[in-house]
């Protein structure tokens, strides 16, 4: 499967964050979240999912379970099950590349 992204519409999430799915199969998904400045991820967790995210542009403070930190373009987070995380952007045009195992069914 290959995938343009003109495809690929956008999903406002919040008043600062949209989303849009790049690409998933049967138990691997792939999502871009596009932030404003001071735009946040809520700290949640996922009993089922599996997350690991990596930062494509700007630069965010990322809390991991008890580690909080300033991740900037190419730097990557891991977050298990059941481990809360959330996310600030600290610049406009921050983006984050999420991959989630398994797929958010809630996001299709």
């Amino acid at each position: 499967m290959i995938i343009s992204s003109e495809q690929l519409q956008y999903i406002q999430i919040g008043e600062k964050v949209k989303r849009r799915i790049l690409c998933h199969g049967p138990e691997l998904m792939l999502v871009e979240f596009c932030f404003a400045k001071g735009g946040v991820g809520e700290p949640h967790k996922h009993e089922n999912h599996e997350q690991v995210g990596y930062v494509a542009s700007g630069s965010f403070e990322i809390t991991v379970g008890g580690e909080k930190k300033v991740a900037r373009q190419g730097d990557c987070y891991l977050a298990e099950k059941n481990v809360v995380h959330g996310v600030v952007a600290l610049e406009e045009n921050s983006v984050l590349i999420d991959t989630f195992h398994p797929i958010r069914e809630d996001f299709l």
